[in-house]
């Protein structure tokens, strides 16, 4: 029996993969997968015109794909090499061979950090016994903008025309509100990501234990370049830009939900996270949003969402992390592994990944991250 291999995809592979993935997902969602397949792999700043995707073959045969999305990350006062991982898919016949658990480390090997999030039953069983580190959920987030619509579609209208305002006095009062001044911070709508994202980026990532590096190429590809739209907001003092949001509403299933994307600013800057979230909420409400949701890891956010009126349920956001404690010599090529410098230097490292792991109410991940929101 021929010997499994796994390396990184090759153009003769793409249309040997759409027909796998269409076999595993369906035709609709592969058909998606292609419309936004160079914007997500090729066009990626971080990817350099090469799609970081693993493939499995065995006589020639592809029995499988992992998929990734290469980012720079803030990781405890450095920026590491960084991917989330995505769209990984098998032949039926090679499930249970052992072929999933070697895309998986032959991916995780090449990168110093590989995060996993929003994961399968099956894919999140696979990082816990490959031993990631289970770092989720993502804490979710939701308030409710429009009692009557939301009761509407349990109820009926009529019914709901009743009790929506007494189901929103009860929410207004779990979750009231806190007014905020916003302390000399304007908040507008963003017309591109310029230079000046590059110094805020500088200014405000030592904050963050945990964080994808968000700079101008970054922004630029994956809020104005994706095929998703997205309403984009920047905060400002003065003429210094100090944070900003990322947003977009849409009807789903009968009902106007709204997405906070991203929130970002500098961790000691309350003011602006305030200032973007109301402006946010505005917008929403202008825009007759049912319900406004939000995911993020970090407890700031977290705290200023609940300040908003927001309240806390059930998040179906996996995330998983596994930490490489070592230093990329030589070229550092994609798929060389990491190497070692030095032992003292590698038990010195992996001390350090400890303590990031250990507080993730730190870390900056939101629904912008990842692919979750595609």
């Amino acid at each position: 029996m021929a010997a499994l291999a796994v390396d990184r995809r090759r153009e003769e592979d793409d249309e040997e993969l759409f027909r796998l993935y269409r076999d595993v997902f369906g035709h609709e969602m592969t058909e998606a997968s292609r419309r936004r397949w160079a914007w997500q792999y090729r066009d990626n700043p971080h990817a350099g015109g090469d799609p970081e995707i693993w493939v499995a073959r065995q006589d020639g045969r592809i029995l499988g794909q992992y998929a990734s999305m290469p980012v720079r990350l803030w990781w405890g006062g450095r920026e590491v090499r960084a991917s989330w991982g995505m769209d990984v898919f098998l032949r039926e016949e090679a499930r249970g061979q052992g072929v999933g658990a070697l895309l998986f480390d032959t991916w995780s090997g090449s990168v110093d950090v590989a995060l996993g999030m929003g994961l399968t039953t099956s894919s999140y069983g696979l990082f816990q016994k490959l031993r990631y580190r289970d770092v989720g959920p993502v804490p979710f987030y939701r308030k409710v903008l429009d009692p009557v619509a939301v009761l509407g579609r349990r109820v009926g209208r009529a019914a709901a025309a009743l009790g929506g305002p007494v189901l929103g006095a009860v929410l207004r009062s779990l979750n009231p509100e806190a007014p905020g001044g916003k302390a000399g911070v304007q908040v507008g709508p963003a017309t591109g990501f310029g230079p000046e994202y590059d110094r805020l980026w500088e200014r405000a990532r030592g904050s963050y234990a945990m964080c994808v590096r968000r700079d101008a190429a970054y922004l630029g590809w994956k809020y104005e370049r994706c095929p998703r739209g997205y309403a984009r907001w920047e905060a400002r003092r003065g003429e210094e830009l100090v944070g900003f949001a990322v947003s977009r509403h849409e009807d789903h299933r009968g009902l106007r939900l709204g997405w906070i994307v991203d929130v970002f600013s500098d961790t000691s800057d309350r003011p602006a996270r305030s200032a973007l979230l109301a402006a946010v909420l505005a917008d929403f409400r202008r825009a007759r949003v049912a319900c406004a949701q939000a995911f993020s890891m970090h407890a700031g956010l977290g705290a200023e969402l609940l300040r908003h009126g927001f309240s806390r349920g059930p998040s179906p956001m996996q995330f998983c992390v596994r930490a490489n404690p070592r230093e990329r010599g030589g070229s550092g090529g994609a798929g060389e592994p990491p190497q070692l410098n030095s032992a003292r230097e590698f038990i010195s490292r992996a001390r350090d990944d400890d303590d990031i792991l250990a507080d993730p109410g730190r870390w900056h991940v939101t629904f912008g991250d990842s692919d979750m929101d595609r």
